[in-house]
């Protein structure tokens, strides 16, 4: 009932909220943060829009490739759709300066130079410029969002601190998916993907449009086989199987040239194997619902003045029986100003106020996690303000500075300080120079999670394994100065240098306290251990075609910890990763697609103080070939991933005192349809 009341409780603030926006909405004004719906870019044909990269997730503004004031990476439609990938994750690996280990089939560590592990937060997601992360542990949990990979337009990843233009959890980077609108997938779509292992990952679509509506919807299922099953070894426990149901829809009203709604909701239903904790198997399966929906006002003034508001709601019901039981709720109120006050000057100013609701469920179980004082109550409030100066028609300054509340830790900011000089008037060749700075908050897992696991064999009633909360923590901080450079070299060659380094204090990790009530017990106890200094150089070769694509890239990340030892709960970067990727179209609707990483020793002591593991180098290869079939209505896709591993590596997560081997090489078939 409490669950149903709290539902009750968001739905009625969304629908007064969307009243006041309806009332108002010819007086608002909105740039769709996270998509290229600028009024500047609806005029564009096609093929002017293919031959300009607009990005939005460095600023809050579209912006040029050239223009930006921080390094970012876009993968595209056609990159995800050429891969023949179903996750995320393994999409995201093959950017420079990503750092991605597989802990089981369900569960990634993703981050961005490093620092991440599945409950690691310092990196940010979001789909549309809407957070994602969770509510309480944060940090990028993809396989439980309700999004489809043929449904993605792109994806923006940001290297560094995003802090200033996104908030406290943009820490270390900024994953922005960004989703096609209704307009452009009209139609019916049908896309599935069999794997030899007996995994399967099918997607439809309807998009459809009538007077001033718009809409897409998406609905699909995907089913993984246990590890042991798929690689059938015997010799080691694993029940990590995944069942998802998954529903996205998304729908645009254009009231008026100047006005545009957008509206969506969201579910995903994801039932997936147990797995172990603090050396304990779970023993049931766990359950997890996401619900997300938004309402969003667009609003044009004139050709030097838009904005938005919006209204967002996620929420999450979490039941890993013999671990976790939670429900979470956040709900958030954002808007955005985008004008030119003086000539030669862009600026966006903004801000959002963000409701957390948080309850949790106790059983007899003593092994479970446990969040103290639930149910709470969190808010966040934040402002920000961006100004891009075109100083001459070569040298330009961008500042960005935001300022964060949390009702449950200290107030901080955030700031990003960038010129970028053009060598050439083409402005084909552009040098980047910046200082940014950015923290993390410590959400509710750090600041009031408990948990007891493994009974000790000699004291009873004692347990080996206790994580106890912290008497206080203060924010994460980083500050980081970058150099790049983005040039033309030739027709159809891009060339993008990139360079870095970061200063953090104040991680957050864990210490240890011997319980004197009980012999042999320890406790573990969130902290901020101490700081480590990152640097590095990432760099990117591109030369793109009619025929094709090929693009090389490396990245040298470096991670100092001032102590050795430090338990960041998280890993450091690989310091060495090297990547290719090709495409090439050719005759009668044939497309030959491959994608290769190098990757070094990934360092693990600094993870999990109970189970060190440096998992080793690794090199991947992915593979496949695309045929246009029934008369360009259908595409055949053969594929391998994976090529040179039969397996991949066992992996442990923070808590984790036991892993095991996930499967590697993977043939797949693919089919889609468009009506």
């Amino acid at each position: 009932m409490k669950q149903i009341k709290n539902h009750l409780i968001t739905i009625q603030y969304f629908i007064v909220i969307l009243m006041v926006a309806f009332v108002f909405g010819d007086r608002l004004s909105a740039q769709e943060v996270g998509q290229v719906e600028d009024e500047d870019f609806f005029e564009m044909s096609l093929e002017e829009l293919m031959e300009v990269p607009i990005v939005v997730s460095a600023s809050r503004q579209a912006q040029k490739m050239g223009e930006l004031s921080a390094p970012v990476t876009v993968i595209t439609a056609e990159d995800i759709h050429y891969s023949g990938l179903t996750t995320i994750p393994e999409i995201l690996q093959f950017v420079p300066g990503v750092d991605m280990l597989q802990i089981d089939r369900n569960r990634f560590a993703v981050g961005v130079r490093g620092l991440h592990d599945i409950y690691s937060d310092r990196v940010l997601s979001l789909i549309d410029g809407r957070i994602a992360d969770s509510a309480t542990s944060g940090g990028p949990r993809f396989p439980r969002l309700p999004i489809f990979l043929e449904d993605i337009e792109r994806i923006e990843i940001v290297r560094g601190p995003g802090g200033a233009a996104w908030g406290a959890n943009a820490f270390t980077g900024v994953i922005n998916i960004i989703t096609k609108g209704p307009e452009e997938t009209l139609g019916f779509f049908s896309s599935t993907n069999i794997t030899h292992f007996g995994d399967s990952y099918t997607h439809l679509r309807w998009g459809g449009s009538a007077d001033k509506w718009s809409w897409r919807q998406s609905i699909g299922y995907e089913d993984r086989e246990s590890s042991d099953e798929a690689i059938e070894n015997d010799n080691f426990y694993s029940h990590d199987f995944a069942r998802n149901w998954r529903f996205d829809g998304k729908a645009f009203y254009r009231m008026s040239e100047a006005t545009k709604w957008t509206f969506g909701l969201g579910y995903s239903h994801l039932i997936s194997g147990d797995f172990e904790f603090g050396n304990s198997p779970l023993g049931e399966n766990n359950r997890l619902e996401t619900f997300r929906s938004f309402a969003k006002v667009d609003h044009k003034f004139d050709d030097d003045t838009s904005g938005y508001l919006q209204l967002f709601n996620n929420i999450a019901m979490v039941k890993e029986p013999a671990l976790l039981k939670y429900f979470e709720s956040e709900t958030d109120i954002e808007g955005q100003l985008n004008f030119t006050p003086i000539a030669r000057h862009k600026m966006s100013v903004g801000g959002n106020f963000r409701w957390i609701r948080i309850d949790g469920e106790r059983s007899a179980d003593a092994q479970e996690f446990v969040y103290h004082g639930a149910p709470l109550d969190e808010y966040w409030a934040g402002l920000f303000a961006i100004d891009r100066w075109e100083i001459t028609d070569r040298l330009t300054l961008e500042g960005q500075i935001r300022g964060d509340w949390y009702s449950e830790t200290q107030t901080d900011w955030s700031t990003r300080l960038t010129s970028l000089y053009a060598l050439d008037e083409q402005k084909e060749h552009v040098v980047r120079f910046s200082f940014a700075k950015a923290f993390r908050a410590p959400l509710i897992i750090l600041r009031k999670g408990s948990a007891k696991r493994i009974a000790h064999p000699l004291v009873p009633g004692a347990y080996l394994l206790n994580l106890t909360p912290p008497d206080g923590l203060d924010n994460e901080e980083t500050y980081s100065l970058e150099a790049g450079y983005v040039g033309k070299i030739a027709e159809g060659m891009t060339l993008r240098v990139d360079g870095y380094y970061q200063r953090f204090e104040h991680l957050i990790g864990f210490t240890t306290v011997a319980d004197p009530l009980a012999i042999g017990r320890t406790f573990f106890v969130p902290a901020n251990v101490d700081g480590a200094d990152s640097w590095g150089v990432e760099t990117e070769l591109a030369i793109e075609g009619k025929t094709g694509k090929l693009s090389a890239w490396y990245a040298y990340n470096d991670f100092e910890p001032d102590q050795s030892g430090q338990a960041f709960r998280a890993y450091l970067p690989a310091k060495h990763k090297v990547g290719l990727t090709g495409r090439l179209f050719l005759d009668d609707g044939w497309t030959l697609n491959g994608n290769y990483k190098f990757t070094s020793v990934t360092d693990g002591e600094h993870a999990n103080p109970l189970n060190v593991i440096n998992p080793a180098r690794s090199h991947r290869l992915d593979l496949g070939v695309a045929k246009e079939v029934f008369n360009g209505r259908g595409e055949l896709m053969i594929g391998v991933s994976n090529l040179l591993d039969r397996t991949n590596d066992s992996i442990s997560g923070v808590g984790m005192l036991t892993d095991h081997e996930t499967p590697g090489r993977m043939l797949f078939v693919r089919l889609q349809l468009r009506f």
